[in-house]
Order: structure tokens, then C-alpha cells, then sequence
């Protein structure tokens, strides 16, 4: 699954516009009073005002070349921005995916993951830079019931659920996922409870079709046409 673009909500635009366009050097495709959009690789980030201050925050992930998570934790660590780090541990193996990511915060909050799968070989021998980033690969969505979260995502999308859970399932493939989390859970690995927030996720599909999850505000949109 290719996730195109993700459309999250922020109280901080000028914040988070100097953090992503400035300090970590996404080119901005389109800015505006109201919202702007950078490209990330093959995947793009729109945040945009919301009508009323929910004081929203996400997770999502960025996938990276997978010989990068030492030198990407530099290159944050250059800019000023520290991962996050639990027990002295700022990096994480997922065995499951064969997967291993770090986190850090942006100024809203939000938890963003570096991650690289091992099983893509992708290295690259480029110095990190943003440029080193591929694409989106997570969008966290917490549901109040994981099991029908998932299985609507499914009857949507048509997108294999990767790992299923009670309280956690992931819905995709390797290249893209979404992340169900149940609403009382907190997050890994900082251990913050979740919050719905107004979130458009936009994939790449076989037919051009835009539902809502439930009665969340969460849209997903599956289009055939990706200009980027």
C-alpha cells in the first residue's frame, strides 16, 4: 500500500512550518494562511488550521534507506532535535516486521518515526539528509474498537490486515500501513493515550473512492491518479 499524502491539523502553523521547512529542509509545494503542504519523498504532508483548537497530535512514520537509522539520529541530533529514548534505549527492533525505528517530536507534539524495514534492501550511500526520506509508510489511527476498525479499513481498501490484535492491528503492507491503536491504549514507546483528530489519509488504489471511517473524523481517499 502507497500511502500519497496525509492531511493532519495543527495550532502551530508557523511553528511547524520553520521545523519542516526550514530546520529539516522539506521543500514546501504550496503555502497559505490557513495550511501548507511539503513533499516527503514520494509522499507529501499537508497541515492545515483547524476550526477550533482540539490540540491535536498524530503519529506517522517515515520509511528510510535501511543501512540510515544510525546517521538519521545524527543528522536530527545536528538540527537540535533529540530521539526519543527509553531505559537509555533510543532506537527500537521490531522482530515481527523486521523493522527497527527511533522517534522524535516535532513542535506540535506529534510522535514521527524514522523506520527502516530490512527486508527492503534499500541501502542507499548517500549522506542522510531529507532527501534520504522514501515516503510515508504509517499513519496512526486510534478507533474504539480495533477489530471493526480493522475490517472496515479492509472492506475500504481492500488492504491485508498485517498483524491483528485486540487493542493494535496493522492494515497494509510493508511499504504502507495503517496503524489502528484502541483509544485506551497509550502509545509505543512513549506511553502517551491516543486522541482521534480530524486526519485525511490519501493511498494509491484501483478505484478513485473517499469514505469515512465510522462516525470518526477520519476520511480515507483511494485514487488512481498520484501527481507529485
Amino acid at each position: 500500500m502507497r500511502i500519497i499524502e496525509i492531511v493532519l491539523q495543527t495550532n502551530r502553523l508557523d511553528e511547524m512550518k520553520s521545523f519542516y521547512g526550514e530546520l529539516l529542509g522539506f521543500p514546501i509545494e504550496q503555502e497559505s494562511s490557513e495550511s501548507f503542504t511539503i513533499i516527503t519523498g514520494e509522499s507529501k504532508i499537508t497541515f492545515q488550521k483547524p476550526v477550533c483548537d482540539l490540540g491535536a497530535y498524530y503519529h506517522f512514520a517515515f520509511t528510510i534507506p535501511s543501512n540510515k537509522l544510525a546517521e538519521s539520529k545524527q543528522w536530527l541530533q545536528k538540527k537540535g532535535i533529540s530521539c526519543f529514548s527509553n531505559d537509555n534505549q533510543d532506537q527500537f527492533f521490531f522482530p515481527d516486521w523486521n523493522a527497527t525505528a527511533s522517534y522524535f517530536y516535532d513542535p506540535d507534539g506529534n510522535l514521527v518515526e524514522f523506520i527502516v524495514h530490512h527486508s527492503l534492501h534499500n541501502p542507499s550511500e548517500a549522506p542522510f539528509s531529507q532527501h534520504s526520506i522514501l515516503y510515508i509508510s504509517e499513519i496512526g489511527l486510534p478507533v474504539p474498537n480495533v477489530a471493526e476498525g480493522s475490517k472496515h479499513i479492509y472492506e475500504i481498501c481492500e488492504q491485508e490486515i498485517w498483524r491483528d490484535e485486540k487493542q493494535f492491528a496493522a492494515v497494509g503492507d510493508v511499504e504502507g500501513l495503517f496503524i489502528l491503536i484502541e483509544t485506551s491504549r497509550p502509545w509505543f514507546p512513549d506511553a502517551r493515550m491516543p486522541g482521534v483528530f480530524p486526519t485525511l489519509v490519501k493511498i494509491q488504489g484501483d478505484l478513485d473512492k473517499q469514505v469515512q471511517l465510522y462516525d470518526l473524523p477520519y476520511q480515507i481517499m483511494c485514487t488512481t491518479k498520484v501527481h507529485m
